[in-house]
């Protein structure tokens, strides 16, 4: 019996469990301890990228094994987006050319958004899982 497909169309009728099934399925990996809107985020990421025949870059074996995830470099080119979930709700930032937008407004820094989210003095870059 052949797997079934799952196309972007589909993928905002998933609950959690099948968001998980269907990391598993794409990533060959369990799915992180993540919002099911950002786990929904990386399906149609995996998605469009199969879809466009692309291949993703590998990470080198040092980052890979950092066990901090995928690491993000420092110098961030605009449209990098900025994935974090924070007690349940996911927080995306664009990366644009003089800063970062979030929720439709533009910041200087990644500082001033952190600390916006999370309510307290935050490290927006330790926040947001950058290298240091």
């Amino acid at each position: 019996m052949a797997k079934p497909r799952l196309d972007l169309g589909s993928v905002d009728n998933l609950n959690l469990a099948g968001a998980k099934e269907w990391w598993v399925r794409l990533y060959r990996e369990p799915a992180p301890s993540l919002s099911l809107q950002l786990l929904k985020f990386g399906i149609a990421y995996r998605i469009q990228i199969r879809a466009a025949g692309i291949s993703e870059p590998k990470m080198p074996r040092r980052q890979r094994d950092r066990g901090r995830g995928k690491p993000i470099p420092r110098n961030l080119a605009p449209g990098t987006r900025l994935v974090r979930d924070w007690h349940g709700v996911g927080h995306v930032v664009t990366v644009v050319d003089n800063g970062f937008e979030y929720e439709g407004r533009h910041w200087s820094s990644l500082t001033a958004i952190a600390r916006a989210i999370t309510g307290g003095k935050w490290s927006g870059p330790r926040f947001f899982g950058l290298p240091a």
